[in-house]
């Protein structure tokens, strides 16, 4: 990427944090209120994760059970 990309996105970037008074709970509020807003159209397909915790790695030192 040329740097002239990577200077519009950090510009693009310092725009939108200055929106939020360069503050992040302000900006996942914003965010949190677009879904809520495009979950209630109906005009979006939305995936939810998984309730279920991911398993823990087994350590170097376990083996397997097979």
């Amino acid at each position: 990427m040329a740097d002239y990309e990577i200077d519009e996105i950090h510009r693009i970037r310092r725009k939108i944090s200055a929106r939020f008074d360069h503050d992040v709970g302000k900006l996942i509020a914003h965010y949190q209120e677009l879904e809520e807003a495009y979950r209630k159209s109906g005009k979006y397909k939305f995936v939810d994760p998984p309730n279920e915790k991911p398993k823990a790695a087994k350590s170097p030192n376990e083996e397997a059970a097979d």
